[in-house]
């Protein structure tokens, strides 16, 4: 499968920091992501009434929405990436060994999600499992441990995810989420223990869809995202 990385043009340092993490493990291609800072006003793919919008939120969504164009134009199954993830040594194994466990119809698989929210999946086919995080800073010695240690990945029936750092779509899934989570617009989500909260990104958005498709997630993952990382600098939360 193509692995599509969406990186801003301007976003060098992040590029390097990419290549010397992971160019060993996997090959990619960089997707020129699309600057919210540079898109007009009128921009037409948020609800009109809607808002909490960022720019840089629009440009994240619109560069995924592309992708996803992609891969229906290319009708094949994809893997996107965005700038800031770490995948393990084994990346292409676990690929191989997650894509056996898939029924013959899915949409979308998760790699990996935020861990300073929450993740939802089914453990049974009768209970939901909602998994809290302990939200801790990880170093440079913490990536270098997760890229060389040995995981053994399974999946699960996601419910609820926050992120879209790293996932495989199919050209059905892509259609789906673009009928689905476009226009953009302020839908009511439930976060267990959390309560409603107004969609405002396009994580926000899938998630109202995830539970209604053939969604997975790998709740052990081998990728990860710097989220976390103790100087991590969002290019959305700006």
């Amino acid at each position: 499968m193509k692995i599509y990385v969406i990186s801003l043009k301007t976003s060098i340092d992040r590029k390097i920091e990419f290549d010397k993490l992971n160019k060993k493990y996997i090959d990619y291609e960089y997707f020129e992501a699309i600057d919210g800072n540079t898109l007009d006003d009128d921009v037409n793919i948020v609800e009109k009434n809607s808002y909490n919008y960022k720019k840089t939120a629009i440009g994240c969504a619109m560069s995924h929405l592309h992708l996803w164009n992609k891969c229906i134009a290319m009708d094949e199954p994809i893997i996107i990436m965005e700038d800031d993830v770490f995948v393990s040594h084994n990346f292409n194994a676990h690929i191989k060994a997650i894509m056996m466990m898939l029924p013959k119809e899915w949409h979308i698989v998760q790699l990996t999600y935020n861990c300073d929210s929450i993740l939802g999946y089914s453990n049974t086919s009768f209970e939901d499992a909602f998994t809290f995080f302990t939200k801790k800073k990880f170093h440079d010695n913490d990536i270098e441990v997760f890229q060389n240690s040995e995981i053994f990945p399974i999946i699960a029936k996601l419910k609820m995810s926050f992120g879209m750092s790293c996932y495989i779509l199919t050209p059905s899934g892509a259609n789906i989420l673009k009928q689905k989570c476009f226009p953009m617009d302020n839908r009511i989500i439930y976060i267990p223990l959390v309560g409603p909260i107004k969609s405002y990104t396009i994580d926000c958005m899938a998630n109202d869809i995830y539970s209604n498709i053939e969604a997975y997630v790998c709740p052990i993952p081998f990728v990860m995202s710097k989220h976390l990382y103790k100087d991590y600098k969002s290019t959305i939360n700006v």
